[in-house]
């Protein structure tokens, strides 16, 4: 005991030795760590050098720091406590996004789409998986494996690219959150399925469906009922709210485990229940730094359980395997869309997203190993499928409209592409102004193209919206815009204006130097999200180029000017702005 100030400071008794494992086992966990994500550093720093996603660095990371070259891991157990938490928060922030209305707020094309790909790719891989000699079960899991898209890969090239507005990447953001929830489903199955092993199957089966049932009411009546009237008392304070956020995800995960499921459902169905809350960005926002670390020491584990005798064993099926991601399912997405009336070039841009592993797939082989449905010695193929996958698929994905431009006259040979040009054809009238794209931007100019009397043409290449003007009487087209045969088929006699409200720069400039061959006279009109795109456009003679972000500059310059600090003016003009949105949905749908 010391004493300080007047105060009595108790202390260890000196005397007493440090236990060993304090002193070596934490210092080297904590080595072992520091050197894992020095190397991660260095390798995420040549991932995006080389403009690869990061989490290629990750695996990599792993590979290096695992037994297959280095071996500096041997206190695995911390780390891979860690890749448990990392997923259980990834679960955690896909729940959050799971919201009840979500189906409807998808639509659906993307159900329809999402849940066909899934369906056909797990058939597709279960053959193949099959005729490599692998068992039932092993080919079932392979199966979904297969079947599912990374969404953080995709939704980080769709943002990057700017594309997430796009019909495509509309579709593509929707069929990834049904595969979400498709794949909660599966996760639900394969907690309860642990104890399949035994006991009667049929009582076993009801059993699951009993939990299922009761977990689908309780989640119901927390949602309804509880998740209203106790998240705003935790929202007054943002350290509150993100320890709330946190408990709810560990608690409900634990409760989870103990009566039978996995963590990573609990953590799932604990994002469910949070999902309805008004602070659900905020949540998520607060809690993807730290699911970002964890996930990291995930990929660096996946990585690390990489063993070169079990590549050699699986050379095959990692080849077949890879080859089936790369080039079947963006074909199955593509083929499917196409089935649904969307353009070729909307399909295949969709379709071609679906080209790599999911981080989910890597969460059900393990999962698999650790219920005892699958051999350990599946990890490492299947994370080596993933590396490969994700690396390519980069490509296919920021090239994709490169591809597309390579590969449209087979595609349009192939898919039936004149499907869209038999519509063109049954309009023969003249026109003095083509539009393309009638959603939003386009739509808004409905109203002053009837009221001015014009004599118009719409194209647009999503078949709800073709068939939503043709109800209306509108002459409206399904095609692609940057489709030679669709615009060939167009009448030009009288033509004075196109329209472009497509923000695509390809698309515009295809446009653009169509009818500069074909009708140099008219005016030329298009949207554009960048400055230089806008230069280029202009510099190839677009007659003038419409910028939302400049115009949003000006906009909020004269509405300040006009209103100043009154805050009265502001509400008229919200009312005004409102009944103008519930306008434009109206004029299309």
């Amino acid at each position: 005991m010391l004493q300080y100030a007047g105060k009595r400071i108790y202390c260890r008794d000196r005397s007493r030795p440090v236990p060993a494992e304090i002193k070596t086992k934490m210092p080297e966990a904590f080595l072992q760590l520091s050197i894992t994500l020095g190397i991660a550093l260095v390798l995420s720093l040549a991932m995006k050098f080389l403009r690869q996603p990061l989490i290629i660095g990750y695996i990599l990371t792993g590979v290096i720091v695992g037994p297959l070259v280095t071996g500096l891991i041997s206190e695995r157990s911390t780390l891979e406590a860690f890749s448990h938490i990392g997923v259980a928060l990834l679960l955690f922030i896909v729940g959050l996004g799971l919201k009840p209305t979500l189906i409807r707020e998808v639509g659906k094309t993307a159900v329809i789409a999402g849940i066909s790909q899934i369906a056909l790719s797990v058939v597709l891989g279960f053959t193949a998986a099959h005729f490599l000699g692998f068992d039932y079960v092993t080919c079932l899991y392979l199966g979904f494996v297969l079947a599912f898209g990374s969404t953080i890969i995709i939704l980080r090239f769709l943002f990057n690219k700017d594309e997430q507005d796009t019909l495509f990447g509309k579709i593509t953001i929707g069929y990834m959150l049904v595969q979400d929830v498709v794949a909660m489903i599966l996760f639900l199955l394969l907690s309860s399925s642990q104890s399949m092993g035994s006991g009667n199957y049929i009582h076993v089966l009801l059993l699951l469906i009993g939990r299922f049932i009761i977990i689908c009411f309780a989640l119901y009546l927390i949602i309804k009922f509880v998740t209203p009237r106790i998240d705003h008392v935790f929202a007054e304070n943002k350290e509150m709210l993100f320890i709330f956020s946190l408990a709810m995800c560990f608690v409900v995960a634990t409760i989870f485990y103990k009566i039978g499921f996995s963590l990573e459902l609990g953590a799932l169905a604990a994002g469910v229940l949070l999902s309805v809350s008004p602070y659900q960005r905020e949540i998520a926002m607060r809690i993807q730094s730290l699911r970002d670390f964890f996930l990291i020491i995930f990929f660096i584990v996946m990585g690390s359980n990489i063993n070169i005798s079990d590549v050699k064993t699986f050379i095959i099926p990692i080849v077949v395997f890879s080859l089936f991601v790369l080039i079947i399912n963006p074909i199955l997405m593509t083929v499917v869309l196409r089935l649904m009336k969307y353009t070729t070039r909307t399909s295949f841009l969709a379709g071609v997203s679906m080209s790599q592993i999911s981080e989910f797939s890597l969460i059900l082989i393990g999962m698999g190993v650790g219920f005892g449905h699958l051999d350990a010695e599946l990890l490492g193929p299947i994370t080596f499928v993933g590396l490969i996958t994700i690396a390519v698929s980069s490509y296919y994905i920021n090239y994709s409209h490169s591809f597309y431009r390579a590969l449209k006259p087979f595609l349009h040979k192939v898919l039936l592409e004149k499907n869209g040009i038999k519509e063109a054809a049954t309009i023969k009238e003249k026109a003095d102004l083509i539009m393309f794209g009638c959603h939003i931007t386009g739509g808004g100019l409905l109203s002053v193209l009837n009221k001015e009397k014009l004599k118009y043409i719409l194209v647009d290449h999503s078949p709800e919206t073709v068939r939503a003007l043709n109800k209306k009487g509108l002459p409206c087209i399904f095609g692609s815009a940057d489709d030679t045969d669709l615009l060939d088929s167009l009448p030009r006699d009288g033509l004075k204006m196109v329209i472009s409200t497509i923000p695509d720069y390809d698309v515009n400039i295809s446009l653009l130097d169509y009818f500069k061959k074909k009708k140099p006279t008219i005016s030329f009109i298009c949207v554009s999200h960048h400055v230089r795109d806008a230069e280029r456009l202009y510099f190839e003679g677009a007659t003038y180029v419409i910028m939302p972000p400049y115009l949003g500059r000006r906009f909020i310059v004269d509405v300040f000017s006009k209103f100043r600090m009154d805050k009265k003016k502001y509400r008229i003009e919200k009312e005004r702005h409102l009944k103008d949105f519930e306008r434009i949905d109206s004029e299309i749908f």
